[in-house]
């Protein structure tokens, strides 16, 4: 489980700067989809499921000294995922917008801002209970409460964002499956 857990930050904290080195201003309507749209994988298991699935794995973050990921608490793990997760964010930001794109982009902006945000509230609280060793029951009612104040809308943002991003991909005949 920790090689899976390894290799996956890995290949995020890869594709991540593969991304960041070819964004550019002037972005072709496939890279532009795939920064804004298919970035949204990253969060496809927010909420309850990802925040158990990362307590139940040993902890770690990379350490750029050693080049490698090596143990750490709970907390600087998950904000460690968050970080990541603002990378991808960076690139998405940084994309010119027009009015070609704009409601693609601007509907994941507003998803990823949203499970930023709530990761840095809620994610970061329940690794520290973790930290601090609360109660298997304390840490499920923690993950329970955070699931039902968020999962609406991160689900009406998903859903906007792959609305947009079905409408972008047939405008321009991009090579695309949704809901695999």
């Amino acid at each position: 489980m920790k090689k899976i857990l390894k290799n996956s930050i890995l290949l995020i904290v890869f594709l991540t700067t593969t991304i960041s080195f070819t964004s550019c201003t002037d972005l072709t309507p496939e890279k532009t989809f795939e920064i804004a749209a298919l970035n949204s994988n990253l969060l496809a298991r927010f909420g309850g499921k990802e925040i158990s699935n990362k307590l139940e794995s040993e902890p770690q973050v990379y350490d750029e000294t050693q080049k490698k990921m090596v143990s750490s608490t709970y907390y600087d793990s998950f904000k460690y995922g968050i970080t990541n997760l603002e990378a991808s964010f960076k690139t998405i930001q940084d994309i010119k917008e027009d009015d070609d794109n704009q409601e693609m982009v601007q509907a994941s902006k507003d998803l990823f801002s949203y499970a930023i945000a709530k990761q840095k509230d809620g994610y970061l609280k329940i690794a520290k209970m973790k930290d601090e060793n609360a109660s298997p029951e304390q840490l499920q009612k923690a993950i329970a409460d955070f699931d039902a104040t968020t999962q609406n809308e991160i689900d009406l943002r998903f859903t906007k964002l792959m609305n947009t991003a079905k409408a972008y991909v047939e405008k321009h005949n991009i090579d695309a499956k949704f809901g695999i």
